[in-house]
């Protein structure tokens, strides 16, 4: 898995940011292949802390965002939904084949 971050509103990169973001990856890692590409942005506004995912998988994107005060609380929330989507779109690919 091929991973992108992208920080705006930063005056430097976050080494633990990204550090973070790949552990909590894992967990989408372990349900797709190995050719992914995975986006991840980090916006810093006044208040607002935003985190946009987006998994790039066999032509399929997966795509999540969350705005919170709390750079871990987004990315969380953001790894959630992705893996919800990609387990969604699992189950459907496999209900297709029963039928």
């Amino acid at each position: 898995m091929n991973v992108i971050f992208a920080f705006r509103g930063f005056d430097e990169h976050s080494q633990t940011l990204k550090e973070y973001t790949e552990k909590r990856l894992n967990k989408v890692e372990k349900l797709l292949d190995m050719n992914t590409l995975v986006d991840v942005v980090f916006t810093k506004e006044t208040h607002e802390k935003k985190t946009e995912i987006k998994v790039s998988h066999n032509g399929i994107d997966f795509l999540a965002s969350d705005v919170h005060g709390d750079f871990d609380a987004s990315i969380d929330l953001c790894v959630d939904k992705i893996h919800r989507q990609i387990v969604k779109d699992k189950n459907r690919k496999v209900d297709k084949r029963r039928s």
